[in-house]
């Protein structure tokens, strides 16, 4: 069994990034904003892993509804990061502002947004434009990328074959895979990914007969499993040839460690390769971000004609 690590290979990317930063946009006062709406206490780890790395990079991560000690010195920024964002008008009127703010490069609404405002999740989220949609859930650079016009994958997926190509095992091509989780930031990028690679796909939902999700991992030759759903993946979903490939994206906590989707001691013996949770996902997946910018920077004329 092989262990599947991100440190180095999110080191690797964070050299490559600052090189670009420097070379695209140099002394130019550029941000990066992030809509963050709520209390959601993992939310809250995330978005400062963004500002930090933002800050490693040297891009300036501007957070919105939430209190923040940064200084800015544009009256107009000011005044948005001060605004209590307490209705779906007001977090519209600001990815408005932020779409067409020039300093303004790129664009995250932190998920889950709060409970208040999941009827117009949609609609908020719509708002964002493509040329600035890092994350890819306005819609529009997701279905550009399923038609081939663009190569772009959301930040989490991306990190998947990142990591596997970083192995030798990004070559998906008459391979059998099973995805567990359909979500539009994770799942869904990750069949499209799969199948743009040639693999054979079966996905499953919450409403999927778990023997028959059993049956199939059984039979695949990778195993994605997305659905925050902790231990959910365990010896009953491993074939007995010891040549499977398990990618572990989900996370949460058990008995007060972190854990993933897949049981790591029940499984780990019966794979021959598996990513741990933690120590893959995170650090890939936040450079995945910061990379996918320049990513958007290529397509910038296809995206400007896509609204």
């Amino acid at each position: 069994m092989q262990l599947l690590l991100g440190k180095e290979i999110s080191t690797k990317l964070k050299t490559q990034i600052k090189d670009k930063v420097n070379q695209t946009f140099g002394e130019k006062p550029v941000y990066l904003a992030i809509a963050f709406f709520g209390d959601n206490s993992s939310s809250k780890t995330y978005v400062s892993l963004k500002k930090k790395y933002g800050e490693d990079v040297w891009i300036n991560v501007e957070i919105f509804g939430q209190s923040d000690d940064q200084e800015t010195k544009d009256p107009v920024l000011k005044l948005y990061k001060n605004e209590t964002y307490d209705t779906s008008a007001k977090m519209i009127e600001l990815i408005h502002y932020l779409n067409y703010d020039s300093k303004c490069i790129w664009i995250i609404v932190q998920l889950p947004l709060p409970e208040k405002f999941m009827a117009d999740k949609e609609k908020i989220l719509a708002t964002i434009s493509p040329a600035k949609d890092v994350d890819g859930l306005a819609g529009v650079v997701n279905w550009l990328s399923e038609i081939w016009l663009i190569d772009f994958v959301p930040a989490t997926p991306r990190a998947v074959f990142v990591l596997l190509d970083s192995y030798g095992l990004g070559n998906l091509k008459w391979k059998s895979v099973a995805v567990i989780g359909q979500s539009n930031l994770v799942g869904k990028p990750l069949i499209m990914e799969a199948i743009k690679r040639w693999a054979s796909v079966m996905s499953f939902n919450e409403f999927a007969d778990s023997k028959l999700v059993q049956e199939t991992c059984k039979k695949s030759d990778y195993i994605f499993s997305c659905t925050g759903q902790v231990h959910l993946v365990n010896q009953n979903f491993i074939s007995e040839n010891k040549n499977q490939i398990i990618v572990d994206v989900g996370y949460g906590h058990k008995d007060g460690k972190a854990v993933g989707d897949v049981d790591f001691d029940s499984v780990s013996d019966k794979v021959a390769h598996i990513t741990p949770v933690p120590g893959w996902v995170g650090p890939i997946t936040v450079a995945c971000i910061f990379d996918n910018i320049f990513v958007l920077q290529n397509y910038k004329k296809v995206l400007s004609k896509s609204v």
